[in-house]
């Protein structure tokens, strides 16, 4: 029997893509964000998009309403919001978004599914978020889930990006594993994957490709970018130093990243919801100066070019970017469900 999955926490639809993708039947996406809902439907059908909070979520009822049978075989997905965990997140002790993974275990413990996917930065593992995941941990013994976890980097797995994630696949049905790296010896690189885009200026556009825009730079910005040495360049390279930010003069070494170009040859950094800001992190183009466009973000977490992403502005096509889940790696994750299934 086919699988029937629902992406909780769905984005815009990074996981969801990559599950279809594998033969997975994705009824449905579920996020608190309805900006996101234009995204997800025209890339994913024939998945629907659901605008609730998990804590809203009625779990059974929803089973029913999706045509979901108590034996049919289904997996729920889940990659809770990162920040909570991230070791860049200064505000662990206060931020309430670290009990959406136990709201999850709720729906696991309410109707609970034959298979699980969970994908969160490294945090949920160690000491920030462990009382959380150890919680977790046993809601899925309880339910009789074998499971196998791990970190792993999104490069070693065909994915131009260097992007570490605890990740956590498990079965009722048998020990589940987790992929095997595809790129251990070569991996994938900035030149594999947006070589071939048009240039454009910053705050240019081209027709050619579906979201290949950058954004605008302001003039002073404009002038650190033309400075910083190609593929690869660093702000540590620009020998007036008198045109850097104020804070970066004083400091050199504060978020060395910022304003740094991607190499050709290597894979991308992390990309982050701000993915297209040059003074975000090493989001500058390898050559041209601007920071990447937003197709050259999307094509860096391995969505297709035919993936439109929707949404007021810049900012907002980048934030669906830099919280998704890459879509290659989220194929190998539902391939290493349906052989636990076979």
């Amino acid at each position: 029997m086919l699988i029937k999955a629902i992406d909780f926490f769905c984005g815009a639809g990074g996981l969801t893509r990559g599950l279809l993708d594998a033969g997975i039947t994705v009824v449905a996406g579920i996020d608190n964000d309805n900006r996101i809902r234009k995204t997800y439907e025209k890339n994913n059908q024939p998945s629907r998009f659901i605008a609730s909070d998990i804590k809203d979520v009625k779990i059974r009822a929803l089973r029913e309403e999706l045509e979901i049978g108590s034996k049919e075989p289904t997996l729920y997905a889940a990659c809770t919001p990162c920040q909570p965990f991230s070791t860049l997140n200064t505000m662990h002790a206060v931020d309430g978004r670290k009990s959406l993974l136990l709201d999850f275990a709720k729906i696991v413990e309410q109707a609970p599914p034959d298979y699980i996917i969970v994908e969160n930065v490294p945090g949920l593992g160690n000491a920030v978020g462990k009382e959380i995941y150890q919680s977790f941990e046993k809601t899925l013994k309880k339910h009789g889930f074998h499971t196998d976890a791990e970190m792993l980097d999104a490069k070693e797995f065909g994915v131009p990006q260097t992007r570490r994630r605890f990740i956590l696949v498990a079965s009722r049905h048998g020990r589940p594993r987790l992929p095997d790296a595809t790129t251990a010896k070569r991996f994938k690189t900035v030149g594999d994957s947006i070589r071939q885009f048009p240039a454009i200026a910053h705050g240019e556009s081209s027709d050619s490709y579906k979201n290949h825009l950058a954004r605008k730079l302001r003039p002073h910005h404009l002038r650190i970018v033309e400075a910083v040495p190609h593929n690869g360049g660093s702000r540590r390279d620009v020998a007036d130093t008198s045109i850097l930010l104020k804070c970066h003069q004083k400091n050199p070494n504060a978020h060395k990243d910022v304003f740094g170009r991607m190499s050709w040859d290597l894979p991308a950094p992390t990309l982050t919801g701000r993915c297209t800001d040059v003074y975000c992190g090493r989001f500058t183009h390898p050559e041209q100066h601007r920071g990447i466009s937003v197709r050259e973000a999307a094509a860096l977490q391995t969505f297709e070019d035919q993936y439109e992403f929707f949404g007021d502005s810049i900012l907002e096509q980048a934030r669906q970017i830099g919280n998704a889940v890459p879509v290659r790696l989220a194929k190998l994750l539902g391939d290493s469900i349906l052989s636990a299934h076979a």
